[in-house]
């Protein structure tokens, strides 16, 4: 093998585990796909709600939605329960998880209310920019964001 034959195949395998590196930091710096693809409904029902969130500029994209959720206690027992959400919109290019009011369950508007009955929603629709808090007979909207503070206080 001459010198010149060495220098290629060095600049070769020099080129590769740049160029395979590269690919590698992209994809751990990649973000992790939604694992829910929320299917846009053709026809959704004018209700108070509804109206009231496209007169506040959101698009209404599902009927209500079911999540199931199974819960394992010690790999012995299996229960079944599960989450549903009323509606999913969006506006400027954000994703809104919907809540309508219930008169017989009514939000207590405090921060351990609203984390008791909000905050799953929220960490299991991570891409969604908030929960919307939907009251048709008051005709409120409120956009309710979760963060989750690193503190490990003592309180």
């Amino acid at each position: 093998m001459q010198n010149i034959d060495r220098y290629i195949l060095l600049l070769i395998l020099v080129l590769l585990i740049v160029w395979g590196w590269s690919r590698l930091r992209r994809w751990w710096s990649k973000p992790p796909e939604s694992e829910w693809e929320i299917e846009v409904d053709e026809e959704i029902p004018v209700t108070d709600a509804v109206a009231l969130l496209e007169e506040s500029g959101y698009e209404v994209m599902t009927l209500k939605r079911r999540v199931n959720i199974h819960i394992m206690v010690n790999d012995e027992q299996e229960y079944q329960s599960r989450l549903f959400v009323d509606h999913f919109a969006r506006k400027d290019d954000g994703l809104y998880v919907v809540k309508l009011a219930k008169d017989r369950m009514p939000l207590d508007m405090t921060g351990s209310g609203m984390r008791d009955r909000l905050m799953p929603y929220a960490l299991i629709f991570k891409e969604a920019e908030g929960v919307l808090y939907v009251d048709p007979k008051l005709r409120t909207i409120h956009n309710i964001r979760f963060e989750i503070d690193g503190d490990k206080g003592d309180d």
